[in-house]
């Protein structure tokens, strides 16, 4: 049931409102279904309330006149052994009352109907018997009043008052059973409230679990399914059997994921072919651009003879030029290896602090001349390093040359090193013109160059890229933080042993 039930939600051929809406209206529908089985069931406990305060009513008036009957009858007796006249008439008298206390019952049923015949004849007999008794003794007449008085009268009033008995037991006993069917159906009526009480909340809960199972259930399912085509897996698709939006969405997400996949593989075909071509331009132009730089350094050294201002300027100019584009060129080869695949790393135990002197030993003249002091504090814990020391000097070279560039003359850098989690956190600071926070933003990704035209001109646009995927190459992080006019900080980590390692 935990399967099928929310998958015939699921492949109903409504609409997820619509689906929403029928399980409130079937909730709705249990509750007043449930309030009408209680209130029947209250009026049911009512009414047999009811008849058994009339029983006990009864059972209370009959016992009254039981009581009345014996009372009567005992006084009757006594009067009619007196011959006194008011004593008779007392004797009279009560007979009355206990008529009128008789037809004063009101709740005689049809099977009692019998019995208070059989009261109202022997209280006329009697009636009849204490009349006739009461002439003779008026008329003196002793003896056959006293024999009419034991023949008659005895056993009348031992029969009436035998008759209100049985009246009053039968009342009781009537009673009783009212009570013991009270009582057995109060107890069949909880369970029955006990019983649709639990089937509404059974079928409600069970209704909830499988509209929401229907509902949430495709939702996780796409969910994950975003998170994957997010992480780049293209090769799975989303089956839910739902006929609703949900379903619509499915099949939508589907087509997506199908077209993600074609235009990532034409992106990958893409790159790929660009890395490549890249990487064949850049190998096929350095060869005659190094016989540019060498034969340009040549005639700048003279080795063929002076040169008059102009052709020195020309010459100087054509040098320049030729490094530079030497420069961009293997900032290409570089990052064209990277991104078809081609380049390692190779891993070797070196001299961390060393290297970090001798990058900067590197660009130390450069600084000289514009006056920027360059300093390096490194953490007396730091020693042998496991890493690609040619790659560090490069990402070094990169960072400390656009320090120098964006530093004006007189300056300062500095280069901190320390050790991170089984790893190594280095920074490069500067006091240059800052980076706006809108630039930090896309500084590293390829050709972009931030700052004014004077700097853009000196760069290639690719070094911090370049410096980013070599970094990531060695299993680490770059940042940057920066204030404009005041300065900027670039800091990376690089793992003990590199986390990947292309081939």
């Amino acid at each position: 049931m935990k399967v099928w039930l929310p998958r015939l939600v699921a492949r109903a051929p409504f609409t997820v409102h619509t689906k929403l809406i029928g399980a409130f209206f079937v909730i709705v529908a249990l509750l007043i279904i449930f309030g009408i089985v209680v209130l029947q069931v209250l009026g049911g406990v009512n009414r047999r309330s009811e008849d058994v305060a009339k029983l006990r009513r009864k059972v209370a008036a009959y016992r009254q006149l039981q009581h009345n009957t014996t009372t009567q009858l005992y006084s009757i007796t006594s009067a009619l052994l007196s011959p006194e006249d008011r004593m008779l008439e007392s004797a009279l008298r009560q007979l009355h009352e206990f008529r009128y206390d008789l037809e004063r019952l009101q709740f005689v049923t049809k099977d009692e109907e019998e019995l208070y015949a059989k009261i109202g004849k022997e209280h006329e007999q009697l009636v009849g018997v204490i009349t006739e008794i009461v002439e003779l003794t008026r008329k003196r007449e002793f003896v056959k009043a006293r024999e009419l008085r034991m023949s008659r009268t005895t056993p009348l009033a031992d029969s009436l008052e035998r008759l209100t008995n049985e009246m009053v037991n039968r009342a009781e006993a009537a009673m009783e059973t009212k009570i013991d069917e009270s009582n057995h159906a109060y107890v069949t009526s909880r369970w029955v409230v006990i019983g649709f009480a639990v089937g509404s909340i059974g079928l409600a809960v069970l209704l909830g679990y499988a509209v929401s199972s229907s509902l949430m259930g495709p939702v996780m399912l796409m969910d994950e399914r975003l998170r994957q085509i997010a992480s780049g897996d293209f090769s799975k698709s989303v089956e839910v059997p739902n006929r609703d939006e949900l379903g619509t969405l499915a099949d939508n997400l589907n087509r997506m994921n199908t077209e993600l996949r074609n235009l990532y593989q034409q992106l990958e075909a893409a790159s790929r072919h660009k890395s490549e071509f890249l990487a064949s331009a850049s190998h096929e132009l350095r060869t005659p651009l190094n016989a540019i730089i060498g034969f340009s350094g040549i005639l700048k050294k003279r080795m063929f003879g002076e040169l008059n201002e102009k052709q020195a300027e020309y010459v100087e100019d054509i040098y320049t030029s030729g490094n530079h584009l030497l420069s961009l060129i293997n900032d290409l080869l570089d990052l064209a290896k990277v991104e078809s695949g081609r380049i390692e790393l190779e891993v070797k135990q070196f001299d961390l602090p060393t290297a970090l002197e001798n990058s900067i030993t590197l660009l130390k003249e450069r600084a000289n001349r514009h006056g920027i002091s360059i300093d390096l504090a490194v953490d007396e814990r730091l020693s042998s390093f496991m890493g690609d020391e040619r790659k560090l000097k490069q990402i070094m070279l990169n960072l400390l040359s656009n320090a120098v560039k964006f530093t004006p003359d007189g300056g300062r850098i500095t280069v901190k090193a320390g050790p991170l989690d089984g790893g190594v956190q280095i920074s490069v600071s500067d006091t240059g013109v800052g980076i706006k926070p809108e630039d930090q933003q896309v500084i590293f990704e390829e050709f972009r160059q931030v700052g004014d035209d004077s700097h853009k001109r000196e760069g290639t646009g690719l070094g911090l890229t370049l410096t980013k995927t070599l970094i990531e190459l060695h299993g680490g992080r770059i940042r940057v933080e920066s204030e404009e006019g005041k300065g900027s900080t670039f800091t990376f980590t690089l793992s003990e042993v590199p986390s990947c390692r292309e081939s």
